[in-house]
């Protein structure tokens, strides 16, 4: 609620990016498969991959955009539904890497590969998911050491003070790998 001093990952900024890295490479049918939870991240990734078609010219599809669980069964389900369409998408932008592992698993089934038949986008950088994945997964990374930096400096700096109520984004880098 902002009453408080915070410290958040520009999450319309990360989605923009993800979309633009997908748009730069070729795509224009690029399916997004975003989270079910009512949270900043969810619309605010959103927001972003909308500016970044908006800004290269791409007709918003809302067909193009699946809910689900934000795990790898969620992902699955949303590749199957994507995939299905007419027009399938030739790029998937996860809501997260943890989706990703649904959808390498759901191109696997359908006998396509990554990024040969269908680029796919992460967002997090769980290394464990992300690197390990086969070809490892291209992602936005969520600056969790910086943000943790950036409140430690800022109480520091304020420290017997009564504390601002300012909110403090600070923006999610593009970590390429080979799933683009």
């Amino acid at each position: 609620d902002r009453s408080l001093p915070s410290v958040v990952p520009d999450e319309i900024q990360g989605g923009r990016t993800a979309t633009e890295v997908l748009l730069n490479k070729g795509h224009h049918r690029i399916g997004f498969i975003n989270n079910v939870d009512p949270i900043p991240a969810t619309f605010g990734r959103l927001e972003g991959y909308k500016q970044a078609l908006s800004a290269y010219h791409v007709p918003f599809d809302e067909n193009l955009v699946r809910f689900h669980v934000g795990d790898s069964r969620g992902g699955y389900r949303g590749t199957l539904e994507l995939l299905q369409l007419p027009e399938p998408p030739t790029a998937i932008f996860c809501f997260r890497d943890a989706m990703a592992m649904g959808v390498y698993d759901a191109l696997r089934t359908l006998g396509l590969s990554v990024p040969n038949d269908v680029a796919v986008m992460g967002f997090d950088d769980q290394e464990l998911i992300a690197a390990q994945l086969s070809p490892p997964l291209s992602t936005i990374q969520l600056p969790h050491y910086q943000m943790g930096k950036w409140a430690v400096e800022f109480l520091l700096e304020h420290a017997g003070e009564a504390l601002p109520p300012v909110q403090h984004t600070l923006d999610c880098p593009y970590i390429e790998r080979q799933s683009v």
